[in-house]
C-alpha cells in the first residue's frame, strides 16, 4: 500500500469516526428532548388530575350537603304528617 493510499483510508476512517461521532451526539440530544417532553407531558396530566381531584372533593362535599338538606326536608314531611295523622 502506498502512502497515499494510506492517507486517504486515513482519512476516510476519520470520516467514519466523525460521523459516528455526530450520531451518538444527536442520539443523546433526541433522548434528551425525549425525556423533557415526557416530563412537561407528565407535568400538565398531574395538574389535570390534581383539578379533577379538587372537583371530585368539592362534588363529594357539595352531595353530602345536599343528602344532609333533603334528610332535613323528608324530617320536616315526617313531622308534619305526623301532626296531620295525630290531628285526626
Amino acid at each position: 500500500m502506498s502512502d497515499n493510499q494510506k492517507a486517504n483510508l486515513g482519512v476516510v476512517i476519520q470520516f467514519f469516526q466523525l460521523a459516528t461521532l455526530i450520531v451518538g451526539v444527536a442520539g443523546l440530544f433526541l433522548t434528551v428532548g425525549r425525556k423533557d417532553a415526557r416530563l412537561e407531558q407528565n407535568t400538565l396530566e398531574i395538574a389535570e388530575l390534581k383539578d379533577i381531584a379538587s372537583e371530585l372533593a368539592k362534588a363529594s362535599v357539595e352531595s353530602t350537603m345536599t343528602d344532609r338538606e333533603q334528610d332535613r326536608r323528608l324530617d320536616d314531611l315526617k313531622g308534619r304528617l305526623a301532626r296531620l295523622e295525630d290531628s285526626r
